[in-house]
């Protein structure tokens, strides 16, 4: 392990661990790296530990009177949008790769129609034919 200060840092350290297996990076805010480490490995990692929060936080705001704050409206927005955009993202990481390649050419078609027919006559250039010329 290699831990050391940044200037103006104020107490704020980065640890450096390597494993021989599994190297990886922790920085390390407050508390104790190895406890941190041991609920990231054995209980959820921090984005599921936050994605439980959300859902209890807006199970909550579900409740809220029509008349609420309008700045713990707002922020109740911010956390759905949020939230929503990330679900998206996980569904797309999940999705295969031909999802993946379809949503990525129907983008590029869209911001660089040149480039698109060049992608596609070079890809179909590249297929393998069959016995019948196709």
């Amino acid at each position: 392990m290699l831990g050391f200060n940044f200037p103006g840092a104020g107490g704020n350290w980065q640890e450096i661990m390597t494993r021989w297996w599994s190297p990886n990076i922790s920085v390390n805010f407050a508390g104790n790296a190895d406890v941190e480490r041991a609920i990231n490995e054995d209980v959820a990692s921090y984005g599921t530990q936050i994605g439980w929060l959300n859902e209890v936080v807006m199970a909550l705001a579900a409740t809220l009177p029509a008349n609420a704050d309008p700045t713990a409206r707002t922020a109740l927005e911010n956390i759905k949008e949020a939230d929503e955009k990330i679900t998206e993202i996980i569904k797309w990481r999940k999705g295969n790769a031909m999802t993946k390649a379809r949503e990525a050419l129907k983008e590029l078609s869209k911001t660089d129609a040149d480039g698109y027919r060049r992608l596609v006559q070079a890809l179909d250039s590249e297929l393998p034919r069959s016995k019948t010329g196709r």
